[in-house]
């Protein structure tokens, strides 16, 4: 494939802040139902909103206040639990240097994504950012995905031409990133690397990557 628009997901695809998501999942589980859950369930949910996953998981909570206990630990306990994916800082640059254009698209709120991409000197590695802020549907709606390619290209959402699209990649590591992708008309690529995926789940929600990694790198073989 022949791409000049590339956008990744944050959280399991640029950034591995998985361990730090699944021990708030945790100890928001604990707070509220009195136990933990297996890990698989929780990256099950990645991808989701905070909001969709809490009355999924705890319906009898009150949601706002969930969402405010889990950032909250989230907060107070990410030192030494998130990182870059190895390869990640590599991929950028040379992905400048091919002339792509780099955008984000992510379910974290935009404090928290500019946060951490300020912690690990990244904020300048990116072109445009959409962030849960920025949108009024989420993944796997498309206007994720139109939302940050209006900003790359300067058209509106309804402007984008077929060109455009055909140009244009989604790196993501859930299937809300794939069904973003499949539903905005753009090639998908989903990452291997970050953790476990179910594949029966991802058959089942009828989401259909383009294309798999295993390593960050393996994206410029592809574009």
């Amino acid at each position: 494939m022949s791409k000049k628009y590339i956008i990744f997901d944050f959280d399991g695809t640029l950034c591995n802040t998985n361990d730090i998501i699944v021990e708030s999942w945790q100890a928001a589980f604990e707070h509220y139902l009195g136990h933990r859950v297996p890990r698989r369930e929780i990256e099950a949910t990645f991808g989701e909103i905070l909001v969709h996953t809490i009355g999924q998981k705890i319906p009898d909570a009150p949601v706002q206040e969930v969402v405010d206990y889990y950032r909250a630990y989230q907060d107070a306990n990410q030192q030494g639990q998130v990182h870059v994916f190895d390869g990640i800082r590599e991929l950028l640059t040379e992905l400048r240097a091919r002339g792509c254009k780099i955008g984000v698209a992510t379910s974290r709120t935009a404090y928290s994504f500019w946060n951490y991409m300020k912690q690990f000197g990244l904020e300048n590695a990116v072109d445009e950012v959409v962030t849960m802020n920025d949108v009024t549907k989420h993944k796997p709606h498309p206007e994720s995905i139109t939302a940050v390619l209006s900003k790359l290209t300067g058209l509106a959402q309804d402007e984008l031409t077929e060109e455009i699209l055909e140009q244009s990649v989604m790196v993501g590591d859930t299937k809300y990133d794939v069904g973003c992708a499949n539903n905005a008309h753009v090639d998908s690529v989903i990452v291997d690397y970050s953790h476990y995926i179910d594949e029966e789940d991802m058959a089942a929600s009828g989401f259909v990557p383009t294309y798999r990694i295993d390593t960050p790198g393996q994206l410029l073989e592809l574009i």
